[in-house]
């Protein structure tokens, strides 16, 4: 029997303009008309971190000037609402809180339609039109620290102060912590429960994407991802609400399924304004490392792919690239060295 509660959250599902712009894309999509659901925007080429698993670092290039913020509003114009009309940005880096002004400028002129994801090291500075915040924390401390520098004492008191100050739930926001699963810390999902439950609004797992064949961060397939993803399904069936992975996806993550990947989900503009390939995980610059699809740890990519998208990354390397082309010049350049 449908309850009250249910049948208020199927009107306010049928009356949400989002959930059909979503619903229309998933359609075209399943007609071959393929258009990216999300946009990912690294609104800078700096970071005050240097993690031992950032794919960032892996394809970062120093030469190049960032572009202003009259550079991000001509993307969100052209590229993230004329072009593709995406559903939603999530706002990366670097580190974006070092381009307040940028998240500003997303947070008003895409309301209510991004998220942005931070290292925490810096204070959280609240914005309206933001509804989540996530912040990347890999382990408990010892671990953590290991990975990111010694900085877990100085993001657990930024969230907490965030937290306290704003709240973690039910005021039209959400905040949570993403852990990457790796061999250094994939022993401590637990901890990182009991850690953080209290502080925020949900809590999410993804693995650790490998960019060469040898790396010795990734988790490979096997007994002891396995009982990862087991002791993963246990905490999820115990905190339902708080664990954001859905178990289909937990299960997915136990074999290869990267080479089908739906890349074509999302278009990822760079620092410089240029398309990534093949994803956000990416680079546009074809002599950069790339991303192992097959070993692919990505949470977003793997749900759509677990709910049936697919693609094909190896032929749609470029699926953006060449269709989107910024004209970089004058003040559309930052001069943010």
């Amino acid at each position: 029997m449908v309850g009250i509660q249910d049948t208020k959250n199927i009107i306010n599902l049928l009356v949400d303009k989002q959930y059909w712009h979503i619903y229309g894309k998933a359609i075209k999509s399943m007609i071959g008309k393929r258009t990216p659901f999300y946009g990912s925007a690294d609104i800078t080429n700096y970071c005050n971190l240097h993690c031992s698993h950032c794919y960032w670092w892996m394809s970062r290039n120093s030469s190049m000037q960032e572009l202003s913020l009259q550079g991000w509003k001509h993307v969100i114009d052209e590229i993230f609402k004329k072009r593709f009309n995406v559903t939603h940005v999530y706002i990366l880096g670097g580190e974006p809180y070092l381009r307040p002004d940028v998240i500003e400028l997303f947070s008003n002129e895409m309301y209510r339609k991004c998220t942005v994801v931070t290292n925490g090291t810096m204070p959280i500075k609240f914005f309206k039109g933001i509804i989540l915040y996530i912040i990347s924390v890999d382990g408990p401390m010892m671990v953590h620290d290991m990975i990111r520098g010694k900085t877990y004492d100085k993001i657990k008191k930024n969230v907490r102060e965030f937290t306290s100050t704003y709240g973690k739930k039910g005021k039209g926001f959400y905040t949570a912590v993403n852990m990457t699963i790796n061999t250094l810390n994939y022993k401590y999902v637990k901890e990182m429960v009991d850690e953080w439950i209290d502080m925020v609004e949900s809590l999410v797992f993804q693995f650790y994407t490998p960019f060469s064949d040898n790396d010795p961060l990734w988790l490979p397939f096997g007994e002891e991802r396995n009982l990862v993803i087991d002791e993963l399904i246990r905490l999820k069936k115990e905190y339902p609400t708080f664990i954001l992975n859905p178990i289909r996806q937990l299960n997915t993550s136990r074999r290869p399924w990267g080479g089908r990947c739906p890349n074509w989900m999302c278009v990822a503009v760079d620092a410089f304004g240029r398309i990534k390939s093949p994803c956000s995980m990416g680079s546009a610059d074809p002599n950069m490392p790339q991303p192992i699809c097959e070993r692919c740890g990505c949470l977003g990519n793997c749900i759509a792919y677990t709910y049936g998208l697919r693609g094909d990354p190896k032929r749609e390397y470029d699926v953006y690239s060449n269709l989107v082309n910024i004209p970089l010049g004058g003040s559309l350049i930052s001069h943010h060295k």
